[in-house]
């Protein structure tokens, strides 16, 4: 209220002294005109300022009253000739005061006209292309006159993340039917006023704080019944998926665009097609912009010399000897940061960086095992693949490529792959995979028991080793997951294959897995991943010394 006053009165004081510059600008004019010898000069026609800026400032009528004004101050009491004493022929003043009159009103008109266009080009300028709804710019604008008026405000907004799939394979018209119901309910909970759109699939609700309460309970109620279940609209059933961020703003200092984005981000949480509601936190940005700045090094990591592999032994607990180790991908970010490969290797996937880090690994690999071997020293090497690369035909003739130009054996490879990523109902996949066993690769599942086929359909698909996860091992103490292992490791020698357990750690977990049969382990209880040259020392010690574990 004391901001609507204020400008109220300041409206007032420009008009006051708009007024009063219009009073003094005709009197001199006037005095002017007498002074220089009367109307017959041509400086009469100054009057023409005063009567156009009249229009400009307050419309055709007021400057149509202007001008009638200047016409009779410039008329019957101004003479034609001062020095002379000839007064006006009051034909001539009158047609003056009329043109005068004339002259204000049309100039205020077109200026009104040109008003009201820039008006509607602004209302356009501001208006959604997709929907009667105001756009993003016009909702930065009220954020930012509320953020000047120190208000705290609440803001949603709703994406609707299907939208243009359904746009695509079902009908196009009817994602306009959808969010303009959506709309219409937003609207009639919210008001005209509060709802906005950005792009087709995007709507924003700016809630102030004298609102909140039942407000945005309604909005939820809404919200809820697009989340439950499909609805049916034009003889479709659709289920419209909805991701839902809120930020409260609270007097930060924060632009507009920040507080959009906050709620933006807010959104980001979760799975990308599953519908949910979620506040912001603080802590998400900071990850995001992380994720950014990582993605960007990690294209030049490989120039840069950053990535590089280590290698964790494989102990063959029946024999007691070394039978190969793992190849592991990692990252020190300019000399300084170790990133860990659950960081980038996601975001490499991504990106579609995947398959350069892979080849990076592949030759750094098939290089080391021809060093290795050259020294005597013959050691079998696994690398983690994706399920991407193992269907990419590309990966299979690259890796032929690196291998044959090595002049390393493909026995002498392994190829591991996490159960998690195996759909075991995928033709192209199982085809593949016996193909490159074919071609005479090892093939390893990986973090098995983490699945969700998990000794299911294990037998249809072709491996030579099965790694149980390191989740399991370390709670092999307890029965019933030591008995879970029995049957991992009864279950994959009935089929002929070697079982491995990772992340084994302690003596008493080794002791329990050499009880039920294990084959072979790996983790830090023998060796924690080692460069090339540590390898060498590692394998020479174990060998000399037949380390009895």
């Amino acid at each position: 209220m004391n901001s609507i006053i204020e400008r109220v009165d300041k409206n007032s004081r420009n008009n006051l002294i708009k007024i009063l510059f219009i009073s003094i600008l005709i009197v001199a004019i006037i005095y002017f005109v007498y002074v220089t010898g009367g109307t017959k000069k041509v400086f009469v026609q100054l009057l023409y300022i005063p009567i156009i800026l009249s229009s400009m400032f307050w419309g055709s009528y007021f400057g149509l009253a202007v001008g009638l004004v200047c016409g009779i101050l410039a008329g019957p009491f101004l003479p034609l000739d001062v020095s002379e004493g000839i007064m006006q022929d009051p034909i001539n003043w009158i047609s003056r005061a009329l043109l005068y009159s004339l002259i204000g009103f049309f100039t205020g008109h077109m200026i009104d006209r040109i008003h009201k266009l820039n008006q509607e080009k602004q209302e356009r300028n501001l208006k959604s292309p997709f929907y009667d709804l105001p756009n993003v710019q016009r909702l930065l604008n009220d954020i930012e006159n509320r953020i000047k008026s120190s208000e705290h405000f609440k803001l949603i907004v709703i994406k609707l993340t299907n939208l243009y799939e359904i746009e695509k394979y079902v009908d196009n018209k009817l994602v306009f039917d959808i969010v303009e119901n959506l709309v219409k309910e937003l609207i009639h909970n919210c008001g005209q006023k509060a709802v906005y759109s950005y792009e087709k699939d995007e709507l924003i609700i700016l809630v102030c704080k004298e609102c909140e309460g039942d407000y945005e309970e309604k909005i939820h109620k809404v919200l809820d019944y697009y989340f439950a279940s499909p609805i049916s609209m034009k003889g479709y059933k659709i289920r419209v998926s909805l991701k839902v961020g809120i930020y409260m703003y609270q007097g930060e200092d924060n632009s507009p665009i920040d507080i959009y984005n906050k709620a933006r981000i807010a959104y980001e949480q979760g799975e990308v097609k599953e519908s949910g509601i979620y506040n912001y936190d603080v802590g998400l940005e900071s990850k995001r912009r992380r994720i950014h700045d990582i993605t960007g090094a990690m294209l030049e990591s490989i120039q840069k010399n950053e990535l590089y592999v280590v290698y964790q032994p494989k102990i063959d607990i029946i024999n007691n000897k070394i039978s190969g180790v793992e190849a592991l991908v990692r990252w020190n970010r300019n000399g300084n940061e170790i990133i860990g490969p659950n960081t980038f290797i996601p975001l490499a996937e991504e990106i579609g960086f995947l398959n350069t880090i892979s080849k990076f690994v592949f030759d750094t690999v098939t290089t080391q095992m021809k060093i290795w071997k050259s020294k005597g020293l013959n050691i079998h090497c696994s690398i983690n693949t994706s399920v991407g690369e193992l269907l990419d035909d590309g990966y299979s003739a690259w890796a032929r490529d690196i291998i044959e130009g090595k002049n390393v054996a493909r026995t002498e490879f392994e190829i591991e792959i996490t159960e998690r990523a195996i759909a075991y109902n995928d033709k192209r996949l199982i085809d593949k995979m016996y193909y490159l066993k074919e071609k005479g690769y090892q093939i390893s599942i990986d973090d098995f028991g983490t699945g969700y086929n998990s000794l299911m359909s294990v037998g249809e698909i072709p491996f030579d080793k099965l790694k149980i996860d390191k989740y399991f091992i370390d709670r092999i103490n307890r029965t019933e997951i030591s008995e879970l292992v029995k049957l991992f490791i009864v279950y994959a020698h009935t089929l002929g294959k070697i079982v491995i357990a990772e992340g084994v750690e302690t003596e008493e977990q080794l002791n329990t897995l050499k009880k039920l049969n294990c084959d072979e382990v790996q983790g830090y209880y023998y060796s924690k991943p080692l460069l090339p040259e540590d390898v060498e020392i590692y394998y020479k010690e174990f060998n000399q010394n037949k380390i009895v574990k």
